[in-house]
């Protein structure tokens, strides 16, 4: 009897030795919600430097393809990151609440994009009009990655936002577009 109680002791130590702590959840959302949108900004620099390439000469056909590249990569995003479970704290409640008030505040440049280029105005207008969308949208993912890391001080999310891989590539791209 004694020796199957140690047995069993043995064994219930040894499954708790290199298990899950937990961390690993919060981290891989975290890499989850950083690479959906490390993508959207790369897909962001790709479309203002394809407006920016094409200078004074852009014209409707260029405004409209940069919007359609928007529109796609952001709805992606939002739906992307909307479909995502966060981790079952109240910060990982506090992260969805987030990232659904930034994918309100992303639909909304959407619109104004798509006003400017609905509208009459000429073309080096609705130029201005959707490079400023395009900054103010950006400026908000910077904004909410921001109050993501800063959710949970000294927590396991927090933690997770500063050591996921993707989290660190989303924070360079970040740090080039504010410098």
């Amino acid at each position: 009897m004694n020796r199957t109680i140690g047995f069993l002791a043995v064994v219930l130590l040894l499954a708790g030795c290199g298990g899950d702590d937990g961390s690993s959840g919060s981290e891989e959302y975290a890499n989850t919600v950083c690479g959906d949108v490390s993508s959207w900004v790369a897909d962001m620099q790709d479309t203002v430097k394809s407006l920016t390439d094409a200078g004074l000469s852009t014209d409707q056909d260029d405004l409209k393809a940069a919007f359609d590249d928007a529109k796609d990569s952001t709805e992606t995003m939002i739906r992307d990151l909307g479909e995502l479970d966060p981790p079952a704290t109240d910060a990982g409640t506090k992260a969805k609440s987030e990232l659904d008030s930034l994918g309100s505040q992303l639909q909304q440049q959407l619109d104004t994009m798509e006003q400017a280029l609905n509208g009459s105005a000429p073309p080096l207008t609705q130029l201005s009009t959707i490079t400023a969308a395009i900054s103010a949208a950006t400026k908000e993912v910077q904004s909410t990655y921001n109050e993501l890391k800063g959710l949970d001080p000294a927590g396991e999310l927090q933690d997770a936002f500063e050591n996921a891989e993707d989290c660190k590539t989303l924070s360079d791209q970040l740090d080039e577009i504010g410098s």
